[in-house]
């Protein structure tokens, strides 16, 4: 590369997760309406045309996201294919009949708490994951429209295919298909929401010629002909030397514009090329925030939830602790080691991203292997609370065994679903902590 983005400016605060293509747009515009400089209007228009380039190339984000036809069809393809695996398994009927016959007063809690689950779950998947992108299009001003199409769309596929396939006793109880088809839905909401969000077709931003570009004596072909003849050559740039025509357009910028204006054209440099080298020649990883606790749930549930209706679960358990020595449950206690040495293998040694141990607890265990261990735990022992397969905790020993083996699982797609998005925007957990302390010390005060 010509040059290296540190030349203009130490911008160690700079968070590319927060630079999207749109807040470069907007920066850009401010130049130019405080500028009268024909040549920075240029230069400007070439940048944008870059910018745009590197959106679709995946090097910059976006900030926003409009709901289109093609993401019904997505999660329609997502649903079926996550939902298919499942209706040949007879472990669906058992759950189904553990959701609808576990009543309070005559009303089905565990049917109803698997139905809030799905809710949350697909809410999660698009609003708590990877990177802050906001919806256009909500439903009652808050609820993203997003959200409602994922659910309907995999609860008709789920009934359907449930139908279709002989598994609902050609509804003779209306209600027992209903449970059915709610242990399909919430593998299928899953499928949708993923094939949904995996999508990158919405459109960047348009780039409005240069008004040196468009006097009287120029027509709208000629126009439309620069512009696609520079998306042409844009095109054609390597990401690398992408980069270096973005820096050479940012000193055109800068020496056009005056005094003033060139601290805002280096910081907007500054984000642009970090953004483009953060999501072009790879993450580092070293923030731990909230929003991969999230992503660390959602793929424990990714993982988890073929095992749940898997008798095998039981049969392994019942060897877990079948083994013993000095009265120990030696199977169980080196199981739960792997869990914790795959972790380790996973985030840190042998994964796609390179994460970088901060903060440590206690100086030397790291924050991100507590909380993937947690939180898949966790989750494995919700499903499998909320699914019937624990028996009640009749007997928490065997309750627990049965759990571990889903947290095997559950803690391999917790440590992919952290990690595999990058680095998450937003603030570190332990200054989240910390400013949740400072709150409450004033509200004491």
């Amino acid at each position: 590369m010509s040059r290296s983005s540190t030349e203009h400016g130490s911008h160690d605060a700079i968070d590319p997760a927060e630079t999207t293509i749109e807040s470069l747009f907007a920066d850009l515009n401010t130049v130019t309406v405080e500028t009268t400089a024909p040549r920075a209007d240029a230069a400007v228009h070439d940048i944008k045309q870059l910018l745009v380039e590197a959106y679709e190339r995946g090097l910059l984000d976006s900030g926003v996201r409009e709901l289109q036809p093609r993401d019904a069809a997505e999660a329609f393809v997502g649903s079926v294919i996550f939902a298919s695996p499942l209706l040949v398994e007879d472990g669906v009927f058992d759950i189904g009949a553990h959701l609808f016959g576990s009543t309070v007063a005559g009303v089905p809690i565990y049917l109803l708490a698997n139905t809030l689950f799905v809710v949350v779950l697909t809410y999660a998947l698009l609003e708590w994951t990877g990177r802050n992108q906001q919806e256009t299009t909500v439903f009652l001003r808050s609820l993203p429209v997003r959200v409602v199409m994922i659910l309907v769309v995999s609860f008709v596929v789920a009934t359907v295919l449930m139908t279709v396939w002989g598994r609902v006793n050609g509804w003779a109880s209306p209600i027992a298909a209903i449970a059915r088809i709610t242990v399909i839905w919430t593998v299928g909401s899953i499928g949708a929401a993923l094939g949904d969000i995996l999508s990158d077709n919405d459109s960047p931003p348009a780039v409005s010629a240069p008004p040196s570009a468009t006097p009287e004596s120029n027509d709208a072909s000629e126009a439309d002909a620069a512009a696609t003849a520079d998306r042409t050559a844009a095109a054609a740039l390597t990401d690398s030397a992408l980069v270096d025509a973005l820096q050479a357009e940012f000193d055109d910028l800068e020496s056009a514009v005056g005094a003033p204006h060139r601290e805002a054209v280096t910081r907007i440099r500054a984000e642009t090329v970090q953004a483009a080298l953060d999501d072009g020649f790879g993450d580092r990883i070293q923030k731990y925030t909230t929003r991969d606790i999230a992503e660390a749930f959602v793929g424990s549930i990714f993982f988890a939830i073929p095992f749940l209706v898997e008798d095998g679960v039981f049969e392994i358990a019942d060897y877990f602790l079948s083994v013993r020595f000095a009265g120990l449950p030696v199977a169980f206690l080196l199981n739960a080691a792997f869990v914790l040495v795959m972790i380790l293998a996973l985030v840190y040694w042998a994964g796609p991203q390179d994460v970088r141990i901060r903060r440590p607890l206690f100086g030397v265990i790291p924050r991100r292997l507590i909380g993937i261990a947690i939180v898949s735990f966790l989750t494995a022992a919700a499903l499998m609370t909320l699914w019937g397969r624990v028996n009640g905790w009749a007997d928490p020993v065997v309750a627990l065994a049965r759990i571990s083996v889903v947290w095997t699982v559950a803690s391999f797609g917790a440590s992919l679903g952290d990690i595999l998005p990058g680095e998450s925007s937003g603030a570190d957990i332990n200054d989240d902590l910390a400013a949740l302390g400072d709150a409450a010390r004033n509200t004491d005060a």
